[in-house]
């Protein structure tokens, strides 16, 4: 396993939308117009000119084990704490930026965390992530925000093994969530978590289902729960087992997570599931153009009585048409599901063809159909 894939939150998997981080190549003709522009707009980070903030960064690569081949530039924004990355740059080097106000905010260990966590981003490819914004449908967009929202938690790990201290990495994200200095601010972490119980009380968040980051009360307890993993004190040599694996961890988040954004997702996600399987299996059922008693009975049992009642009771009053419709209408909102959900249904629709009456050959020709929908494009057998 590679040495970052360790440490990576597990719902931080783009091979669920089909997105092969390993198989993209840069482009053979490099665009070197953005570097162009920071070079003209913005002061690069070299030792001579900031030497405290290139500390931070070269320690930043120490301590994660790996070459600096990075642009560091920091640009004048006074209002904006933040950082970018350009993560999949095509010009010879990625870029991480820096504002103004994000330096004069964070200490040196802070800003390790922070740098840490842009390096993390350019690591894990999330540019290549798909982008909200440019998808039409619901339950699509909601899933590419889970992903997103993913993303932060793996970048915010290697931040903390970046900068070697849970405290900096707490103060950096209390610092970047209120905009304000150790001047102004008491670090007590456990009074301004004491807000996540009263957000979790409120119920499901449509701001943050919305968002493309986690709130920093999750993202702040996720790091407390991640300096209690047995691959965290490996990481460090503490010479002490931990309390948890990271996949432990990684349920703990998940569920925090939901308690603030609710189950939209998961339920949209099981309907689409839910309605494409049952016309998919009728379609298989009906692939003789018979419907026996026996196969009726074992529809009603896998879909229950009302459901299975109202399509068989719709079919009496329509045509093979229709049916073809609600096929191509289910499958087509099911083909944007998760990776792990369309091999489930696949799963489920062989189970079923399986234990079907009739022509196996029309079954099995009706069954490649669907599959086609969903991506499939291999012989069944």
């Amino acid at each position: 396993m590679d040495f970052f894939d360790k440490y990576k939150f597990a719902s931080d998997n783009p091979d669920e939308f089909g997105i092969d981080i390993k198989a993209f190549q840069k482009p053979k003709i490099l665009d070197e117009s953005h570097l162009s522009n920071l070079l003209s707009h913005s002061i690069r980070i070299t030792n001579d000119i900031l030497p405290k903030v290139t500390k931070s960064i070269n320690t930043v690569f120490k301590r994660l084990k790996i070459e600096n081949q990075f642009n560091f530039f920091v640009t004048s924004d006074t209002y904006q704490a933040n950082a970018a990355c350009s993560l999949m740059s095509i010009s010879s080097k990625p870029d991480i930026i820096l504002t103004s106000k994000l330096i004069d905010l964070l200490n040196e260990k802070e800003l390790e965390f922070v740098v840490g966590h842009e390096v993390a981003h350019y690591i894990y490819q999330h540019a290549l992530y798909p982008n909200h914004q440019n998808e039409e449908n619901r339950n699509l967009k909601l899933n590419i925000l889970n992903l997103s929202r993913a993303a932060e938690i793996s970048a915010d790990r290697i931040g903390f093994l970046a900068c070697g201290s849970l405290e900096s990495s707490l103060r950096a994200n209390l610092k970047l969530a209120s905009g304000l200095s150790d001047k102004h601010l008491n670090f007590k972490f456990t009074a301004y978590l004491d807000q996540l119980r009263e957000l979790e009380i409120l119920g499901k968040s449509e701001s943050q289902l919305w968002s493309t980051h986690p709130s920093f009360l999750i993202r702040m307890q996720a790091l407390i729960w991640f300096s209690m993993t047995k691959e965290y004190h490996e990481f460090f040599e503490t010479k002490k087992k931990g309390s948890y694996k990271i996949s432990e961890i990684d349920k703990k988040i998940e569920n925090s997570l939901k308690k603030i954004i609710g189950n939209e997702i998961d339920i949209s996600n099981k309907e689409i599931f839910d309605r494409a399987l049952l016309w998919g299996s009728l379609n298989l059922y009906l692939s003789d153009k018979k419907f026996s008693k026996t196969e009726q009975e074992l529809f009603i049992k896998r879909f229950g009585k009302e459901k299975a009642r109202k399509a068989i009771s719709l079919l009496k009053v329509s045509n093979q048409g229709m049916l073809e419709k609600k096929v191509e209408t289910s499958f087509a909102e099911a083909s944007i599901l998760l990776k792990t959900d369309k091999a489930a249904l696949v799963s489920e629709l062989k189970k079923i063809g399986k234990n079907m009456e009739g022509n196996k050959v029309k079954k099995l020709e009706v069954l490649s159909r669907l599959l086609s929908f969903l991506g499939y494009d291999k012989p069944i057998n």
